[in-house]
């Protein structure tokens, strides 16, 4: 270890499942240079299982950060928040605080830390750059994120092209996705899963044409659908299973994160739009097929079993301000496009 290693090292990454995935690799690099540090990783409690049982972190501190209805109310339960989360970071006297998110939630999280060393971007959102001891500029070329979140990390003597991410996924998961297979009659089928929803409904494809891909994989492909999501997905699994005429299996608001990556390993195949549970599969290393339109989809890993559908149109990508009323770019992708593209791993 470097006589000027950092003996205790916080990564502050709350929120956004795929987001915390997409900093995984930034764990790994610290630990492989600073192999004797302590190193520590804050989340909120919605991306936890992403952490939480992380072969190269020493500890997975887990932020209930809960938010209450009104103004008043809401900044007074964020004060008690955020000082009692003051209090238990102060206690483990962090040499460095290495912020990896870029807002000002995760700057004040550094701030309170009590650091010696406050570490972010220097392109950070809202105010942020103002609470770092030193910002890393990530200049502007566009590297996917993984790169990105590395990059940043040569502020303290790491350097790494790593771009792997972690998903940790126990044995009691495993045990209940075999369990789910027996009991929906899909044990020893070939089973391709689904990831159909996220938070931006630009980035949604139709339910028509998941109805489609399960009914064109089913007839051409002998194979059964999995329906991943949350409890709120159910809804929109429901819509998609209505479509279909081979009955689609639907896992969404019955798992947690690491079992619904149990339930992906014992498929052939992962198919989703650009979500938390589309990284899950790429970070567990499946055969992935992503759905991409509003988002910056171009400058995402590229790796041999993940590739990707879209149309190019000139306002892609527009992220979160469409131009246009009906997300024309996931419109125009058809279910023949899907089939094409996940047929390598099911023939």
């Amino acid at each position: 270890m470097p006589t000027n290693a950092p003996e205790r090292i916080l990564i502050v990454k709350l929120s956004a499942i795929g987001d915390v995935l997409m900093a995984t690799p930034a764990a790994r690099a610290v630990r492989e240079a600073y192999p004797n540090s302590y190193i520590a990783w804050i989340v909120e409690r919605k991306s936890a299982d992403i952490v939480l049982g992380n072969p190269y972190l020493d500890e997975v501190i887990v932020w209930d950060r809960t938010k209450s209805p009104g103004l008043i109310r809401g900044a007074a339960r964020f004060i008690k928040s955020i000082a009692g989360l003051s209090r238990e970071l102060r206690a483990r006297k962090f040499d460095v605080c290495v912020d990896l998110q870029g807002l000002l939630r995760s700057a004040g999280v550094c701030l309170v830390s009590g650091a010696k060393r406050r570490i972010g971007f220097s392109d950070g959102a809202e105010g942020s750059v103002y609470l770092y001891h030193e910002t890393y500029d990530p200049g502007g070329d566009e590297v996917n994120a993984q790169q990105r979140n590395l990059d940043l990390l040569k502020t303290i003597g790491v350097r790494s092209t790593n771009t792997a991410m972690h998903m940790p996924v126990g044995d009691d998961d495993r045990v209940f996705a075999k369990e789910f297979f027996e009991a929906s009659g899909i044990d020893g089928q070939k089973v391709v899963a689904f990831c159909p929803a996220t938070t931006w409904v630009n980035k949604h494809w139709t339910p028509e044409g998941w109805s489609q891909v399960a009914d064109l994989l089913h007839d051409k492909y002998n194979t059964r659908s999995l329906i991943l999501g949350s409890k709120a997905d159910i809804d929109l699994a429901g819509r998609i299973v209505d479509g279909a005429k081979c009955q689609p299996i639907v896992s969404a608001g019955k798992t947690t994160l690491k079992q619904a990556g149990a339930l992906m390993e014992r498929c052939l195949a992962v198919i989703g739009v650009d979500t938390g549970l589309l990284h899950m599969s790429v970070a567990l290393d499946r055969p992935t097929v992503g759905l991409f339109g509003a988002s910056a989809w171009r400058c995402f890993q590229k790796k041999a079993n993940f590739v990707w559908v879209a149309k190019d149109f000139p306002c892609s990508p527009c992220r979160r301000h469409p131009i246009c009323n009906n997300v024309d770019c996931m419109q125009a992708i058809g279910a023949e496009d899907v089939e094409n593209a996940v047929a390598r791993w099911l023939e």
